[in-house]
């Protein structure tokens, strides 16, 4: 083989983040109609709403689900307003020709969401009679944003609701081409879901279906284009993201819950080429939610509440097939044969796939027990870097001509070193571990990982009957303790009574006699021991009818039993020194595979991080050491759950949970005690209840306190449900700090800021995640043939430098998976089309780049998983669908509140820098530390 030549090393000039900004002259009006919401009506629903028992905001209608039912199905409809009092709650490109599927949304929504208490009121015709809309003509312009006082953008209503959908109408209307599989004959772009957000999805159609080790999909890609603001940014800003959709093509075995409080949900896409209502409309898909009961052939589906009683009442029901239709099979809706009836066959469904579905392998044949074999999804996630950068090229030119232009890279703010701090965690520590196994294998394998990974020296001790090993090194200890639990590992039989509540309280008295069992055989000691527990997989409880020991282990042990519960496979293959995978190979000449010693160190490592192996906080740039803490708001049905996490400055870290009714006094608590305290129940409090949970808050700020202290705030969740407004985007304002709970949008109560000065020592980091409003990253500048040897931003993280000139994209496909190019019979396996070559060089980053004074852009090193070179691109050919690519999201850092003398640039690197230090991983994680150690307790409350 001959070997492809290096390429030469790139000077990145900035970080290209792909964000469009409108221009400040920029103007685009649009001609529409919009329609008030019905003026009689809306009293009535307020009072039929403030009666009813379940009401949980009584001066607040629940419009979000009239909201979603709308769009889900009038797709003439361009926005929806929530609030029912707007001028406009209705806007569309002409009038609505009759108001059909206005009305049953609405009357659905009453008699689901408003009313269901009112099964007497004829709501039907109450709402027939007051339904008249009055549609009007407007102009508004879709660039249009104010300034707010922190000199951050304020789109107005239509540019947040409605540029994205034309924008994305345009691109379909015109036939727009990003250059590669869309130049297909027979491939388009079609209309995607409309979004109560504003956002809006173009969809490459028709998908295609790939098949891999038995596993079926169709896949495609889709652009999402939505609008964004960003702290201190005049400017309004656009992102659009390729992603991919996965639709399932197979029978689906098992679809999660997603919250123990609901049932488990899916989502069903439907199209017609021309239509889904009147057969007159732009093709479109339109989103239908149903709902999950049941697994494997005992799965059944049924449209979300509300839905039944609308789709029988349209004027095409018919397109709208039965959801378990869909189920039984997915890949007869996905591509109607030609001899069903015209008109049906027009129309298509397809599963949507999600993280953690399921299906059953096409044509596998079952064991010899009946049952079938099951697998995942065929398709990869994630795009490539040259994907991204394709997509914003393609794009610069047909936005310009809506005034919206590329913005300009930034710029690195360079650390003083590469290397991370040293990690020193509590010295001459002895953790206690107990291992719960059968078989013998995962002994070895777990003193495998001790000696010759985590590099203990092995020293046996014999006490009572109980084997124990102590394993001590020159940081830590470990006292390991081999117990046999028996049958007390063995899942127990499933309540099969009919009656709900009868079945609720047999498996109540079922979990209650075993985790009494559990207690009597391993009493609590006076330190938590860390117990790692050898347990199948779910499919060995599920085949058996038997209750799954997991979560009950999880549950009790920590409170009953005072243990720290990690659950691992057995470790009972035979290494394959001969396999094209190098996990399986041997690990050093010995009988475990090296996927498995992976795994178990990965257990262990995150074993020890629960009974407090952490590393000391290292000292900010300049300064002595400062204490770092964060607030965790954890969702759990109707209450929160709000963590205190608080790493001090000797290595101690400590967690406090908010005061309740049954627990009135919360004391702070070492962290691995943390999550006895949370099985037990406390820490609850009503998601209502926001006087306790602002002063919880405003707590955590110590405000009375004068050392030197770091607190990061999560924005995702605090700056919502008017918990603390000021760290939203449009309030936030450097070194003038609003308490939480305090309203800014009140104009008979303005608040007075705290200023550092009248707080000592306290400092602010604000950060958000939410990955629907930040854009990727990528190192960019000259290309290689034309570079000079200047000084730049490196591309440390990946060696794989781009040269301007892509690789053989067929080369580092899928050869062995088999892809068709589209539903219907579509193109040749593994098709390349090219693509358009970039001006430019470019290639991974990783670090922090600054977007203005306060705020940051901050990238983590690619994950080691991800080994897909970065010039393989996934909008090529679908060769590649089944690869994984690596998104480089980004995460905002904004420094708020600095004492004098503190320089932005390194608090912004040090939270940077806690996103990477761990103990019990090498991983970056999306989160700091302190707040990634928040997210992991979750899996405590029950």
């Amino acid at each position: 083989m001959t070997e492809r030549p290096k390429r030469p090393r790139i000077s990145f000039s900035g970080i290209q983040f792909p964000l469009f900004a409108a221009k400040p002259d920029g103007w685009w009006p649009c001609e529409l109609h919009s329609a008030a919401f019905p003026a009689g009506l809306l009293p009535r629903l307020e009072r039929a709403w403030a009666s009813n028992p379940k009401a949980r905001r009584k001066d607040r209608l629940p419009t979000w689900a009239l909201t979603e039912l709308l769009l889900e199905l009038e797709p003439q409809l361009l926005a929806v307003s929530t609030d029912l009092r707007a001028g406009s709650w209705l806007r569309a490109m002409r009038p609505l020709a009759d108001a059909t599927v206005v009305a049953l949304a609405l009357e659905a929504w009453v008699c689901g969401h408003v009313a269901p208490h009112q099964g007497d009121v004829p709501w039907g015709e109450v709402i027939g009679e007051a339904l008249n809309l009055q549609w009007k003509p407007a102009r508004p312009d879709l660039l249009e944003r104010g300034v707010r006082p922190n000199g951050t953008a304020e789109p107005s209503e239509a540019a947040y609701k409605m540029l994205a959908t034309f924008l994305a109408a345009g691109w379909v209307d015109q036939g727009r081409r990003l250059g590669g599989r869309d130049t297909d004959q027979g491939s388009s772009w079609i209309m995607g879901p409309a979004s109560p957000d504003g956002d809006r999805s173009v969809f490459l159609w028709p998908p295609t279906r790939l098949s891999r080790s038995g596993e079926q999909g169709y896949s495609t890609h889709y652009l999402r284009f939505n609008v964004v603001t960003l702290p201190h940014d005049e400017r309004l800003l656009l992102r659009v993201v390729p992603h991919v959709a996965r639709m399932a093509a197979t029978q689906p075995a098992y679809i999660p819950r997603r919250s123990h409080y609901e049932p488990a949900t899916a989502t069903m896409l439907l199209y017609a080429p021309s239509g889904v209502l009147r057969g007159s409309e732009r093709g479109t898909l339109l989103r239908a939610p149903v709902t999950v009961t049941g697994v494997k052939d005992g799965m059944r589906w049924t449209w979300k509440p509300g839905l039944p009683q609308i789709l029988s009442r349209l004027p095409s029901s018919e397109l709208f097939p039965l959801p378990d239709q869909v189920r039984e099979d997915p890949a007869r809706f996905a591509s109607p044969s030609e001899e069903e009836d015209e008109q049906a066959s027009k129309s298509r469904a397809f599963l949507q796939h999600s993280t953690g579905y399921n299906y059953f392998k096409e044509d596998e044949d079952s064991d010899d027990g009946g049952t079938r074999e099951t697998g995942g999804h065929p398709t990869g996630t994630g795009f490539q870097p040259i994907d991204h950068l394709t997509v914003f090229e393609a794009l610069a030119p047909v936005l310009e001509e809506h005034h919206l232009v590329p913005i300009t890279p930034a710029a690195e703010v360079k650390p003083p070193s590469r290397r991370l701090p040293r990690k020193d965690t509590k010295k001459g520590v002895e953790y206690p571990v107990e291992l719960w196994h059968a078989t013998p294998r995962t002994a070895d394998a777990v003193h495998l990982v001790l000696t010759r990974i985590l590099g203990l020296e092995h020293i046996t001790a014999g006490q009572d009957d109980a084997f124990v090993s102590c394993y001590r090194g020159e940081e830590f200890s470990v006292r390991l303790r081999l117990a046999t639990p028996g049958l007390l590992l063995g899942g127990w039989p499933r309540a099969t009574d009919s009656d709900p509540d009868k079945r609720r309280r047999a498996r109540q008295g079922a979990l209650e006699e075993r985790a009494r069992l559990w207690q009597d055989a391993f009493p609590p000691g006076g330190r938590p021991v860390g117990c790692l527990i050898e347990l199948e997989g779910p499919g060995y409880y599920k085949a058996g009818r038997l209750e799954d020991p997991k979560k009950p282990l999880k549950y009790a042990l920590p409170s009953r039993c005072n243990r720290l519960v990690q659950i691992i496979k057995p470790v009972n293959r035979d290494p394959n020194p001969d396999a094209k995978s190098a996990g399986l190979h041997p690990f050093e000449s010995t009988e475990v595979r090296r996927q498995d010693i992976e795994r178990i160190t990965a257990a262990l490592l995150d074993l020890l991080r629960q009974l407090g192996r952490l590393p000391t906080i290292p000292p900010l740039s300049g300064t002595a050491p400062l204490e770092v803490s964060a607030l965790w708001l954890a969702h759990a049905g109707p209450h929160f759950v709000p963590m205190l996490l608080r790493m001090r400055t000797d290595g101690t870290a400590t967690g406090q949970l908010i005061p309740s009714q049954n627990h009135p006094v919360e004391p702070e608590i070492p962290i691995e005690l943390l999550p006895a305290a949370l099985t037990e129940g406390r820490g609850k409090v009503k998601r209502t209840d926001q006087e306790a949970l602002t002063r919880f808050l405003r707590g955590a700020l110590a405000e009375d306190d004068t050392h030197d202290r770091l607190f990061i705030a999560r924005a995702a969740t605090l700056r919502n449900k008017g918990m603390w407004p000021w760290l939203s985007n449009q309030h936030i304002t450097a070194d003038a700090l609003v308490w939480p709970g305090v309203s800014l949008t009140d104009p008979d109560a303005v608040p007075v800021p705290r200023t550092p000065a009248s707080l000592p020592g306290l400092r602010i980091v604000r950060i958000n995640d939410d990955t629907n409003e930040l854009p990727h990253g990528f190192g960019v500048g000259p290309a290689p043939e034309a570079a000079e040897p200047a000084a730049g931003l490196k591309d440390a993280d990946d060696r794989q430098n781009q040269t301007g000139t892509r690789p053989d994209a067929a080369a580092d496909g899928a050869t062995d998976d088999g892809a068709s190019g589209a539903v219907n019979d579509g193109e040749a396996a593994g098709s390349i089309a090219a693509l358009p070559e970039l001006p430019y060089g470019w290639g991974r980053f990783s670090g922090v780049a600054r977007w203005n004074d306060r705020g940051y852009l901050a990238i983590n090193p690619r994950p080691d998983t991800s080994q897909l070179p970065k010039g393989v691109s996934k909008l090529s050919g679908p060769g590649n669908d089944s690869k994984n690519g690596q998104n480089p999201t980004s995460l905002h850092i904004h420094a708020s509140f600095l004492q004098d003398g503190d320089d932005p640039d390194q608090l912004a690197l040090y939270v940077q820098t806690l996103r990477r230090f761990h103990a019990h991983t090498t991983k970056a994680t999306r989160l700091p530390m302190i707040l990634h150690l928040g997210k992991l307790m979750e899996e405590y409350i029950p």
